[in-house]
């Protein structure tokens, strides 16, 4: 019994850790950003679409996440997706080419969206071995991750060491969390036996209905993290006047309630079951937004960001577990879906938030997003009857 125990605890610690090497990468990559604008003095169009290079090899690598998974399995699509994320942004972090940059992103989004399949994938096998809800401390696992690679990244910097070697100390840690924190993710053949291939039942191409209206609830949620991400430094600073200097501290409300209540997930699904945490969750979002917009003060404004946070923080693991339960469709290639859905969101979301608020105000975008948060609790409270969930 201590044995089995123990291999499970292996597993946890072995796939949390995964998930936080993606966000301490993927946070690594934000504060080299004012540098790699300056060395080539390139202005903010030409910028974004840099940036998008990041997008489209995430949206290239989707197709091909979930078969490496089946054939070489999580354990060894971890492995070299992640060492190829940390040389990619080392070869960012040079400031060599412009173009070299832009391929090297390109790298770096298709390992991180290989890594999320894999980590995924892994996450429901062992919630399967072991019978319990999961996946939300395996997301906080890349909460996690976000707030240390972008808060070291910050120290070094502010230490006076230059981008590559501040790179290469980053690296060194997460390549020592890669080899030794990710050695007991599942080979192959355990992933097959826990996550067994399901033949499509109307062909090769069939999508199952619900795998849809999961990705698409998934692609909500994302966009509105988005939102807070890319808007609410804009927000506070126009709408608030805040400085732009003390704006960040709105969004590090968000991703700090965030990370905390995703740790405590786990407890909190078993508790309240995961219809509740994601109907509750979605209400919460919806709330958050309508204080941050309905109230013009400071503090409520970071409430309203906080409660977003926290809201947000335990539906998209409760939705990709949910949806590794859905049959006529190969798990990886249902995790590769609904991902691919769900990044949309993120890719279009800002987009979307700022055609809108250009013609109608920041005020409305977010109330848009509330609204469609209500949308999201009430499918929800459908799909994931306690038959379903």
């Amino acid at each position: 019994m201590n044995l089995l125990h123990n291999r499970h605890t292996y597993l946890l610690v072995a796939n949390r850790t995964a998930f936080m090497i993606i966000g301490v990468i993927e946070a690594a990559w934000a504060p080299l950003v004012p540098y790699v604008k300056n060395a080539f003095a390139i202005d903010e169009g030409t910028l974004g679409l840099l940036m998008l290079c990041s997008g489209l090899g995430s949206i290239c690598a989707l197709p091909l996440a979930g078969p490496l998974v089946n054939r070489f399995g999580a354990k060894k699509v971890v492995h070299v997706s992640g060492l190829l994320m940390a040389f990619a942004l080392l070869a960012i972090s040079l400031l060599i080419d412009l173009w070299l940059t832009g391929a090297m992103l390109m790298v770096f989004g298709g390992c991180t969206i290989a890594i999320d399949v894999a980590a995924n994938v892994n996450g429901i096998a062992i919630e399967r071995k072991t019978g319990r809800h999961l996946m939300s401390g395996f997301h906080g696992g890349y909460s996690l991750g976000t707030l240390i690679g972008a808060g070291a990244m910050s120290v070094l910097f502010t230490l006076g060491i230059v981008p590559k070697w501040a790179v290469v100390i980053c690296m060194a840690f997460t390549l020592l969390a890669l080899v030794f924190g990710c050695r007991d993710l599942l080979s192959k053949e355990e992933l097959v036996s826990d996550t067994p291939v399901e033949k499509p039942k109307k062909g090769k191409f069939y999508i199952p209905p619900m795998v849809l209206v999961v990705g698409l609830l998934c692609f909500i949620m994302y966009a509105s993290e988005g939102a807070v991400m890319g808007w609410a430094a804009i927000f506070v600073s126009e709408e608030r006047g805040v400085d732009m200097s003390q704006a960040g501290f709105f969004y590090t409300a968000f991703a700090v309630m965030m990370t905390v209540v995703r740790l405590s997930g786990d407890t909190i699904v078993e508790r309240l079951g995961r219809r509740n945490v994601v109907v509750l969750g979605a209400l919460l979002v919806s709330v958050g937004f309508a204080v941050v917009i309905g109230f013009d003060h400071i503090a409520a404004t970071i409430i309203g960001f906080a409660l977003v946070g926290m809201g947000a923080a335990n539906i998209v693991p409760q939705l990709v577990s949910f949806a590794g339960s859905i049959k006529g469709m190969a798990v990886s290639s249902i995790i590769s879906v609904v991902n691919a859905l769900g990044y949309s969101g993120i890719l279009l979301g800002p987009v979307v938030i700022g055609f809108v608020a250009k013609h109608y105000g920041l005020h409305t975008s977010f109330a848009g997003i509330a609204a469609l948060a209500m949308v999201v609790s009430f499918v929800s409270w459908r799909i994931l009857r306690p038959k379903n969930a």
